[in-house]
């Protein structure tokens, strides 16, 4: 690999990201370049290119298998060609597969387009450094362009995980070679490491995510208009308001398949969650496996300082055995949301949050029959919040409980911290 390169333009929130890398074959026979490019969950693909020898050609869509069957044939040929194709299961992660003929030059460029979603009172830009080698020419470059003005920018410690927290502000650990220009307005952001400094990182270069915060000046507290080609968006933060009450029950599998680290992860990630919660917040927490567990049976409690520290126990003491019945995890889980926590307020909203590796094994094992069940349980009231890890978990599942219920489903990679999604 000769070069590598990343280029994203944000302006107005949107961020357009250029992913370009140079490969050459210098031996007598064809042969099969393999690289894999991690993209954010919100982002589509909207161009991707091959060039062999000077020569452009533009990637088309067709049918998974067909192209498939092209791009083998094309191999077995001895000709030069590219396949791009999502994983099973894992959206994110595109695998680019090329075969390069005997002596020949090869340029990929896929472009990708996502829309910025401001999230605890910042907008968050990263992209997937992974060559998978040392590269003589490394670059990444981040330019932001915002019209009512840029409050700050920070680069953080280079992330090997999506979900590893990413509160830190300010200079620590940035990234070398690194270097940051903010104006009013726009700002300009380079990562060009050296050669000995991607085998500082590791043997294999650099591996991780680059990671740009920023938030924009919104001096205007009815925010922002901009208008073109006839439509029109409206951007507004508010700031200062109060944190809104909630009534969470917090869903836990701990089945067998939950043993060892993905356990340890819940554990710590639970142990950071129950910390955050408000005085004024009501909680409850269901275990599940082959069996269903309330922990304070019949409703949510207050979540006092005694009650939290009772909960973090709790938590602590949860061991994984088991097969997996998330269909009456979920129907207890609404039972308890379904009644008045103590001291009611119309303004505290229910929330589900629900963390999973697997798929359903006991019970009711049909995702259009849970799926039913959950939404007749739960209502158009409660928002639900999918948490699943590893590969075995149902995400279609998961994905389409999330959208029934007005919220989102998470993915963390295998082997990955979860504590801050």
């Amino acid at each position: 690999m000769a070069s590598f390169s990343i280029r994203s333009t944000i302006v107005s929130r949107y961020a357009s990201t250029r992913v370009r890398t140079d490969l050459s074959n210098p031996h007598a026979e064809p042969k099969e370049a393999i690289f894999d490019l991690d993209l954010p969950g919100s982002a589509f693909i909207s161009n991707f290119t091959i060039t062999i020898n000077n020569k452009l050609y533009v990637a088309e869509v067709k049918e998974k298998h067909q192209a498939k069957k092209m791009y083998d044939e094309a191999r077995r040929q001895g000709q030069t060609a590219a396949h791009v194709g999502t994983r099973d299961r894992e959206t994110e992660k595109f695998g680019v597969s090329a075969s390069v003929a005997a002596g020949s030059q090869v340029s990929f460029e896929l472009s990708y387009e996502e829309l910025l979603q401001r999230h605890l009172g910042k907008y968050q830009h990263a992209v997937s450094v992974r060559p998978q080698q040392v590269v003589r020419n490394l670059t990444v470059e981040v330019s932001i362009s915002e019209r009512t003005g840029i409050d700050y920018v920070h680069v953080l410690p280079l992330r090997t995980s999506r979900l590893l927290t990413n509160t830190l502000r300010g200079d620590a650990d940035v990234p070398p070679s690194t270097r940051v220009e903010k104006g009013s307005h726009c700002a300009w952001v380079v990562f060009s490491p050296t050669p000995q400094e991607q085998v500082a990182f590791s043997s294999s270069g650099i591996l991780g995510d680059f990671v740009v915060q920023y938030d924009v000046a919104m001096p205007d507290v009815a925010g922002d208009v901009q208008i073109y080609n006839g439509y029109f968006v409206h951007y507004f933060a508010p700031r200062g308001l109060p944190p809104m009450q909630k009534n969470v029950v917090f869903v836990i599998d701990i089945s067998g398949s939950m043993h060892g680290t993905k356990m340890k992860q819940t554990k710590k990630a639970m142990h950071i969650i129950l910390s955050d919660l408000h005085p004024d917040d009501c909680f409850n927490i269901v275990t599940f496996s082959d069996t269903v567990h309330v922990w304070k049976a019949g409703r949510s409690i207050l979540a006092t300082a005694h009650n939290v520290r009772t909960a973090k126990d709790y938590v602590h003491r949860m061991e994984a055995d088991g097969w997996t019945d998330i269909n009456k995890a979920l129907l207890e889980a609404a039972s308890v949301l379904s009644q008045s926590p103590p001291e009611p307020s119309p303004r505290r909203i229910p929330l589900l949050i629900f963390l999973t590796d697997g798929e359903p094994t006991v019970g009711v094992t049909s995702g259009t029959r849970i799926l039913a069940n959950a939404r007749q349980a739960l209502g158009g009231s409660v928002s639900l919040f999918g948490l699943a890890f590893g590969d075995d978990a149902d995400y279609r599942l998961l994905r389409r409980l999330a959208l029934g219920a007005r919220a989102r489903r998470s993915h963390p990679p295998g082997g990955s911290h979860c504590s801050s999604s």
